[in-house]
């Protein structure tokens, strides 16, 4: 039987166009979802886009558009950069959906039948970048140091989750579970903020100051505050809380929620307390990923480094942008976009290596063997201990989410196989008569290529299903086999008719 995964990324806020960074967040939830697939798991992948809050109406206003034209429109831009991007999520929801709104009532009623809501009056200081409340200590020099603003006075009377009544439960999980936010330097972060006490969190606005979001149950004068209408959406795009449940029952609890550091007191304290709250079980992880700059610096409209992520894939292959940010950017930390270094691997990893070692060995086939994949009279135990180890490192890598990691394994592979046919040179080794000798070299060398073909699938697909169609081998049928399966050293290719050789990564204009 299969095991499940369920995986999510945080849903795009859309008061604005995608950015470089949601995009790179949705590369890195593609990768692990295509990953679990090749280990043969039943995954579920969610993505989506948040739509109601006070930016949001802000920005429909701006933009002379009543807000649900205003949103239809961008929430539109959001799952076309998904397809741009060839991201294979399962579900794509909207919190303006029914099935999300009904449901995020329902986790309401649960909580406050918990006892978990109260409603006070209050006044503080509110970032609306944020869409949060600050507090003093919150501030450098009184300012948001996200959106480097200050924050606005505001006080009404609202609704508040008993945050505070979770600080214990709370504690526990991060002793008893280290893992529960990774890696291990956020995880620090949110411990370190645990050190103090936990503040109860307004959970609703006024309607008539913010009219554009989800009733509060019983309560038409106000409607439910941004982020308690948010994070409901990895459960009630499941079905949680209506009678069509079977994905929750399947899939729950999420095995990965996808995060940008910028979030992660949000998802790591107050979801798991409000799941407590109401009686549903806590997700696995939390895996937070940092920031991408841009030659260095925070990407701003008025430095003009800002880069559009449809753009991107308009300008260069989709197939290389992935490469290029699996490979630069860690997980773990803020990475930094460059064109110039993007041009430079392009050249040197793609071009000159995966591109030139397959064209090289394909040529060889067609030239040597008629262009088909020769038997082997003997196999050749050093290339295949050499590729036992790349694959235990390529696992150990991808487990950790260390995409970039996992490619430099696979480069280590493709220098592997160049060395051997720069070292052997079987074009010589033809002249002298030694046929049976390139033929096992032309096997050992195109059974290395389908396993390359194999590991880059997660973060290469296209080129991954050229690269194995190139093989003569059927990318539905062998693709769609278990890794455990897929990285035995077995004869699949020999005897196929390659197809013609074919530039993988031509000259970029």
């Amino acid at each position: 039987m299969k095991q499940k995964y369920y995986l999510t990324t945080a849903i795009a806020y859309v008061n604005a166009s995608p950015h470089i960074g949601f995009a790179l967040e949705l590369l890195y939830s593609d990768v692990m979802a295509r990953y679990q697939r090749l280990l043969g798991n039943d995954v579920r992948f969610l993505t989506g886009t948040d739509e109601h809050g006070q930016k949001i109406l802000k920005s429909a206003k701006e933009n002379n558009q009543s807000v649900e034209a205003f949103v239809n429109e961008k929430s539109a831009i959001y799952a076309n950069l998904a397809d741009q991007w060839n991201i294979s999520n399962d579900d794509f929801i909207r919190t303006t959906e029914d099935r999300h709104m009904k449901s995020a009532q329902e986790f309401w009623r649960k909580s406050l039948a918990n006892g978990d809501i109260y409603k006070k009056s209050y006044t503080g200081l509110y970032c609306v970048g944020c869409e949060s409340f600050k507090l003093e200590t919150d501030l450098v020099d009184g300012k948001c140091p996200d959106h480097n603003k200050a924050p606005e006075e505001f006080s009404e009377e609202n609704y508040f989750f008993k945050l505070s009544k979770y600080q214990q439960a709370i504690e526990d999980l991060f002793e008893k579970n280290p893992d529960f936010v990774y890696p291990e330097h956020r995880f620090k972060e949110m411990k370190n903020i645990l050190k103090n006490v936990l503040e109860d969190v307004s959970i609703s606005r006024v309607k008539d100051k913010l009219p554009w979001g989800i009733p509060v149950p019983d309560d038409d004068a106000q409607v439910m505050y941004v982020w308690f209408d948010a994070l409901t959406n990895y459960v009630t795009a499941l079905g949680w809380g209506s009678q069509d449940d079977m994905l929750f029952k399947k899939y729950w609890p999420a095995n990965t929620h996808v995060i940008g550091k910028e979030i992660n007191r949000f998802h790591s304290l107050l979801w798991p307390a409000m799941l407590m709250s109401a009686g549903v079980e806590l997700p696995k992880q939390i895996a937070v990923h940092g920031w991408i700059t841009v030659d260095g610096q925070k990407m701003s409209k008025s430095i003009g480094n800002v880069i559009d992520p449809l753009e991107l894939v308009q300008k260069y292959p989709i197939e290389a942008v992935r490469y290029f940010l699996m490979r630069e950017i860690l997980f773990d930390n803020d990475g930094d976009f460059s064109y110039n270094k993007f041009n430079e691997r392009y050249q040197a990893d793609l071009a000159n290596g995966l591109g030139n070692l397959t064209n090289r060995i394909t040529v060889m086939i067609e030239k040597y063997c008629d262009s088909v994949i020769p038997e082997t009279t003997e196999i050749n135990n050093e290339v295949v201990a050499f590729a036992e180890r790349i694959y235990a490192d390529y696992t150990d890598a991808m487990n950790m989410w260390r995409f970039d990691r996992a490619l430099e394994h696979v480069w280590k592979f493709i220098s592997y196989c160049d060395q051997m046919i720069s070292e052997k040179q079987p074009w010589a080794m033809m002249k002298n008569g030694k046929e049976t000798d390139v033929y096992n070299m032309l096997h050992h060398l195109a059974e290395s290529l389908r396993h390359i073909a194999v590991m880059i699938w997660p973060i290469m697909p296209e080129t991954s299903e050229k690269l194995t169609t190139q093989l003569g081998l059927h990318t539905s049928t062998e693709l769609a086999k278990p890794l455990s399966e897929l990285q035995n050293w077995v004869q699949l290719t020999v005897g196929n008719k390659i197809a013609k050789p074919e530039q993988l990564f031509p000259r970029l204009s």
